[in-house]
């Protein structure tokens, strides 16, 4: 299995990578964590944050999809984000979209 890894901007291309996942997915992110994280970014500008965005079992994988976001100490606006345990076709389409530029793509031999 294989993981998708960027950072994004929180009011900006974090909305546009919900979306996609949702459609590519056909799953439903935890709104609540979603609305949580755009609240956050606003009101705490100095706390480091971890969400669980997602974590499931997919049509197709032999394990459950987690997808973490994780917004680091007085960077407010910039959220990482880990999609774990897809296969790399899927890696591949969020790199297309979504690369940050760095080393997004890690395998696991598991």
């Amino acid at each position: 299995m294989a993981k998708f890894s960027t950072s994004l901007i929180i009011q900006f291309d974090f909305r546009a990578l919900i979306k996609e996942i949702e459609r590519y997915f056909k799953i439903t992110l935890k709104k609540e964590v979603i609305q949580k994280i755009f609240s956050d970014a606003l009101k705490d500008q100095v706390t480091e944050k971890e969400y669980l965005i997602f974590e499931g079992m997919k049509k197709n994988l032999s394990r459950e999809m987690r997808i973490r976001g994780n917004v680091d100490e007085y960077e407010p606006e910039t959220i990482y984000i880990e999609i774990q345990n897809i296969k790399e076709k899927d890696v591949k389409h969020f790199n297309e979209l979504f690369s940050d530029g760095d080393n997004n793509l890690t395998k696991k031999d598991e």
